[in-house]
């Protein structure tokens, strides 16, 4: 086997990452392309799929020709995708506009509609997950259907990012079961496309594709993409799934009660389970493997957020990394607590725990001594904060307390942040020194398709280990932080009605712009 390689193809939210392994799973040939959202109004956040599928290409030529071998070598295809990205595609799988992605809250008011004419707990019972606007795909479906009539019709199916690529590669029209878990209209402990809702949605089942287990091979590379691509014709393509859970099987989180924390633009603290028993404050899914299930604490945004303040707080004229490196410099050299300022890393809403739209950023305790440093401390501390407010609804869940965290991800490179994350949690966090796991996981699923591998077991019985370290917490820090985590877990209470009557202003007075023709782009 030492001559085939096996592709693993991650459409994540800001970049197309692309791996190519051999069958030990080690890496031979990776390649990034970034890309940005799209804000075409305020709370929008969109995406063109042509983005994922031009990245796509442009990382298989590099991450190939680092591989150093030919593209004749790859016999299996792997696909992992943020989720969830609606994708409308017409018959021949062309997306007839942008994908609304997890980050979107334009469909608050259709969500909220859902919610009073079926009931929370009626949803949680039925779908295993709550309504939230762009985070669970239905209220995006409505609000293309109440707001783009024409592009609604002309949709033969709404599909999630995964199955935009797979019609690209195969032709065929598919979802994967990590996917379709959070369409809001799927019953995750049956397994099938909820017929009860359809009568209280009125979207016609014929919309949503097959739904096929994350090891199905969808198909073959066909002519076109041969074409496009350069890979051999009739190279079999494997669904994949979410990058969370694709990650989950990359890093080895395969049997009950196993954790691990997927740090990136987004903050994710991921239980697997044998058993569909689901948290509301959680979201749920199945997991890329057969019997297994996952629930997942996710915080909105969290690499945002640093992201965010890196480009509002640091001057032009430096590189990405540059800056990165400044923030987490200054980050170093303030004091923990920052002086006593908290941030509330709420700046597109939040999730787990509150599931709240309306919710948005703040620093609290600002003062004229507060230097930038002290900002850039608070911003990775609110973070930490917030993963502590997770990791105790999950001990609860799971009847026990958490041992070990392992974690992956970009947001895992940095050892300050790692070390606040352990300090503020309280937690020995072991850090995965190879962060492409969802890349990792999508290729090592693509070869169960493909039969190189029977399953996931013989998998990684196969694989070479990942190596890791482990950050302890400094249990005098963990003092000092629970008093200032007692006062930002108390916040949210405080700060909802506020939170609530803002958004409505913000709200009015954009709709009197917009009727006014008012130039506010």
């Amino acid at each position: 086997m030492s001559d085939i390689y096996l592709l693993g193809v991650d459409t994540g939210t800001t970049s197309v990452k692309v791996g190519i392994f051999n069958t030990k799973g080690e890496l031979r040939g990776f390649a990034s392309t970034s890309y940005q959202l799209e804000h075409p109004q305020v709370g929008w956040v969109e995406i063109s799929p042509l983005k994922w599928w031009r990245g796509f290409l442009e990382s298989f030529e590099i991450a190939t020709r680092r591989a150093k071998i030919s593209k004749d070598e790859i016999v299996s295809i792997g696909l992992s995708t943020l989720c969830p990205a609606l994708v409308a595609m017409n018959p021949e799988g062309e997306a007839l506009r942008p994908a609304i992605i997890y980050l979107d809250r334009r469909s608050i008011p259709q969500a909220d509609r859902l919610l009073t004419r079926i009931g929370l707990n009626n949803i949680f019972e039925m779908t295993g997950n709550r309504i939230s606007p762009g985070t669970i795909s239905i209220t995006s479906m409505l609000w293309i259907r109440e707001n783009e009539p024409e592009i609604y019709e002309r949709a033969r199916y709404f599909g999630h990012g995964n199955s935009f690529l797979a019609h690209r590669l195969t032709g065929k029209f598919v979802m994967d079961y990590t996917n379709a878990s959070f369409t809001g209209l799927f019953g995750i402990k049956e397994g099938v496309w909820l017929d009860s809702l359809w009568g209280e949605i009125d979207i016609p089942r014929e919309k949503l594709p097959s739904v096929i287990s994350s090891t199905s091979v969808i198909g073959k590379i066909t002519k076109r993409a041969s074409e496009e691509t350069g890979l051999r014709i009739g190279v079999p393509v494997t669904i994949g799934g979410a990058d969370t859970a694709c990650s989950a099987l990359g890093v080895g989180i395969v049997e009950h009660g196993q954790i691990f924390l997927s740090s990136g633009a987004t903050e994710v603290l991921t239980i697997c389970s044998k058993f569909p028993e689901f948290d509301i404050r959680f979201l749920n899914r199945y997991h890329v493997l057969p019997e297994r299930f996952l629930l997942h604490g996710a915080m909105s945004t969290s690499g945002s957020a640093i992201d965010w303040f890196k480009r509002q707080f640091y001057p032009e004229g430096m590189t990405d990394d540059e800056t990165h490196e400044k923030l987490f410099l200054e980050a170093r050299s303030a004091r923990p607590g920052a002086k006593g300022l908290l941030f509330l890393p709420y700046l597109m809403g939040e999730r787990t725990p509150f599931w709240d739209p309306d919710l948005r950023g703040a620093f609290l305790g600002l003062s004229l001594d507060i230097k930038r440093a002290d900002l850039s401390r608070a911003v990775l501390e609110g973070i930490g904060y917030g993963l502590r407010q997770i990791i105790e609804i999950a001990e609860a869940h799971l009847g026990e307390e958490i041992s070990l965290i392992r974690a992956v991800g970009g947001g895992t490179k940095n050892r300050l942040w790692n070390q606040i994350k352990a300090d503020i949690t309280g937690k020995p966090i072991e850090v995965v020194k190879f962060s492409e796991t969802a890349v990792l996981g999508a290729a090592i699923l693509g070869g169960i398709g493909a039969g190189i591998f029977q399953d996931h077991y013989e998998a990684g019985a196969n694989l070479a280990d990942i190596p890791s370290e482990l950050v302890e917490p400094d249990s005098s820090l963990y003092s000092l932080y629970t008093r200032y985590y007692e006062i930002y877990r108390e916040l949210y209470p405080i700060l909802k009605d506020k939170y609530h009557r803002l958004s409505k202003v913000n709200l009015n007075q954009f709709k009197s712009l917009e009727e006014r023709g008012d130039n506010f782009s």
